[in-house]
């Protein structure tokens, strides 16, 4: 075949017949919508950062500086020292890819999924361990309570208990709903239409 008929084939093509990558576009906003998860979870560890040294000053407000709750912050700092590495590596990570395939998305995506759920389970650990270190200061501050009822001790305590776990999972779930989850139904419409194309 010579240089000839290979023109005249070009030229007899439809336009039609020649197939644009109609996912560039999504991949775009993919683009756009990581970027913004980015700049949120930027936002979020300086956030985190700051409740590092409010934790060392806990002791001090509540004027119990023991052993014992020494050992619970350095509890909460463990706790939250580690789901915080992991996120972070996801974070540093997600700059080496490039979400132009379906692949790098799909990472992304995931990674992203199992990232909320970690700070979530992560941030309920963390409350649990503010309920341990506030008993802790009940039980050895017995005096600035004062009921006659022992009965009525415990049903202020326990009461006290639940609005604060109700109080904290409202905050976190209306937090991760907030910042997180808009951009993850987002990438998951994206990926939903990659895949049916």
């Amino acid at each position: 075949m010579n240089f000839d008929e290979l023109q005249k084939q070009w030229n007899d093509q439809s336009s039609e017949d020649v197939k644009i990558e109609k996912d560039l576009e999504i991949k775009k906003v993919a683009n756009t919508v990581v970027d913004k998860v980015r700049a949120v979870m930027k936002k979020d560890f300086f956030f985190q950062l700051t409740s590092f040294p409010i934790l060392l000053v806990f002791p001090y407000l509540f004027d119990s500086s023991s052993n014992l709750i020494w050992w619970v912050i350095i509890c909460l700092f463990a706790t939250m020292i580690v789901p915080f590495v992991y996120i972070f590596k996801f974070y540093k990570r997600s700059y080496n890819l490039e979400y132009n395939s379906l692949k790098n998305i799909n990472w992304f995506y995931y990674n992203y999924k199992s990232s909320i759920d970690i700070y979530s389970i992560y941030s309920y650990i963390v409350f649990i361990l503010m309920i341990m270190f506030v008993g802790i200061i009940y039980i050895q501050k017995n005096d600035f309570l004062h009921f006659e009822n022992v009965f009525l001790l415990w049903l202020y305590i326990i009461s006290t208990f639940i609005i604060y776990i109700l109080i904290c999972v409202f905050i976190l779930k209306w937090w991760i709903n907030k910042l997180y989850k808009k951009p993850l139904l987002e990438l998951e419409k994206i990926l939903n239409q990659l895949e049916e194309e």
